[in-house]
């Protein structure tokens, strides 16, 4: 049951069909009843059930329930020890290391008892590997993207994600992904991160056709168990169909960069209700040569903290992020990499490009209500994980290129909204914002959690 402030009661059976009803006439119109039927609805086990013997040595682990992912991948993410006591803090790290690969729909726990100790028995349920679908983007600047996709959450039984797509409408993509699994441990042989984009769209904030390459590696490595060092390598070619939109001749930019990073991760949750996310960056923009030649600091800091005087549903989160650059506009910064701040993924309640500058600052604070848990979806032969929750927010940001316009151009927004909480994108929002005095409430769609949709170029 989900229990409402108020004291009322809905059963979350009905809201989950309720919001597969909604979201399939939405989509298919009359043969959505049809459809229906097709689509099956389970709650998540409990992962850490209240039975397991802590204080033994643990002496096995054994996984069940793998069918194409290799046991050493899911072995790699346990964070109990063969020959150390079980302990409740190492049951939490193997449920949340394991669900953070990516390739599992529910994870549980249970110790049986061995020779001098027990054995730790680990059953997964795996979400579909291989997925052929359709790919939608929603940017403010350009609209809707859709187009076909192949992608897996479990690439040859390794837990590597790899999505290759192509998109038409407000805008036209097609490109590559590619990401190890997340696990903890020093290795060379994984903690890669691959994309190719190419992208042709019109630039509206600026007023230019844009056709743009990009190439983004990342490699990391973990130092403790919740820090990791890495770098990143970035290759950016932008070619403009008017003059005064780049560094280079010809209207073409070729800008390669190259940062190093350092990350710190204590959340409890792939959809977090507790802990600290930081991403530190520097980065030199032009560091191999190319058009540009200019540094860039970037601050990623995220808060997630549970309300438990309100209940179990309630938590709340607060972030803020901040892009710092070294140079000149239009002499060493491409006019294309100025940061505008406005709308769906900066600062909900404003119009797209309301204020503009050479630096960026922007925060949100939002309290979430989860309405339904995450629940195993089957629809045919796809398996995945879906839940939904409630949002209030207020955002707060501003750019700026003179120091004195830093508090000047500062902008707010707040408002209220719905969160699809699904695998890959985290998030699907639908928000009512009101900031711009002259706009009124207004309406925003936007993917993925915002906290990492407004560190995107294009927003």
């Amino acid at each position: 049951m989900i229990k409402g402030t108020g004291g009322t009661s809905i059963p979350s059976g009905l809201v989950a069909k309720l919001l597969t009803g909604l979201l399939l006439s939405g989509l298919l119109g009359g043969p959505a009843s049809a459809i229906a039927k097709l689509v099956t609805i389970d709650p998540i086990p409990s992962a850490i059930p209240e039975n397991l013997m802590y204080g033994e040595i643990l002496r096995e682990i054994r996984i069940e329930g793998n069918k194409y992912t290799r046991e050493w991948i899911i072995l790699k993410a346990v964070k109990s020890q063969i020959g150390h006591p079980y302990t409740p803090e190492n049951a939490k790290k193997d449920v949340l290391w394991i669900l953070r690969l990516g390739a599992f729909t529910s994870v549980k726990l249970a110790t049986v008892p061995v020779d001098d100790g027990i054995a730790l028995v680990v059953t997964v349920t795996e979400a579909t590997p291989y997925i052929p679908s359709l790919s939608i983007r929603i940017t403010q600047e350009n609209g809707v993207e859709i187009g076909p996709a192949i992608s897996s959450s479990n690439l040859l039984g390794t837990a590597a994600r790899m999505s290759a797509y192509a998109r038409w409408g407000g805008a036209t993509n097609y490109g590559l992904r590619y990401a190890d699994p997340p696990l903890p441990g020093r290795s060379w042989i994984y903690g890669y991160r691959f994309e190719f984009f190419h992208r042709d769209r019109v630039n509206e904030l600026m007023e230019f056709d844009e056709t743009t390459d990009e190439v983004f590696l990342e490699f990391l490595q973990s130092t403790t168990e919740e820090t990791r060092l890495g770098l990143r390598f970035r290759y950016t070619a932008l070619k403009s169909d008017r003059d005064g939109m780049t560094l280079g001749v010809d209207n073409y930019d070729h800008v390669p960069s190259f940062g190093v990073f350092v990350q710190n991760d204590s959340r409890n949750s792939i959809y977090p209700t507790d802990g600290w996310y930081m991403d530190l960056e520097a980065a030199k923009w032009g560091t191999f040569g190319g058009d540009a030649d200019y540094w860039r600091l970037d601050l990623d800091v995220r808060h997630y903290t549970p309300l438990p005087g309100l209940g179990e549903r309630h938590s709340m989160t607060l972030s803020s992020y901040a892009s710092l650059t070294s140079g000149e506009l239009g002499e060493t910064i491409p006019p294309w990499a100025e940061f505008y701040v406005g709308g769906t993924n900066s600062v909900r309640g404003w119009s797209l490009g309301s204020r503009r500058g050479q630096h960026q600052w922007l925060n949100t604070i939002e309290y979430w209500f989860r309405l339904m848990d995450q629940k195993r979806w089957k629809f045919w032969f796809i398996k995945w994980r879906m839940g939904l929750q409630i949002g209030v927010f207020g955002d707060l940001g501003t750019a700026w290129s003179d120091p004195s316009d830093l508090e000047a151009n500062m902008i707010g927004g707040v408002g209220v909204g719905l969160r699809l909480t699904l695998p890959v994108i985290t998030m699907f929002r639908m928000d009512l914002a009101y900031g711009e005095n002259s706009m009124g409430v207004r309406f925003f769609i936007g993917g993925a959690e915002k906290a990492i949709a407004q560190k995107n170029r294009v927003r």
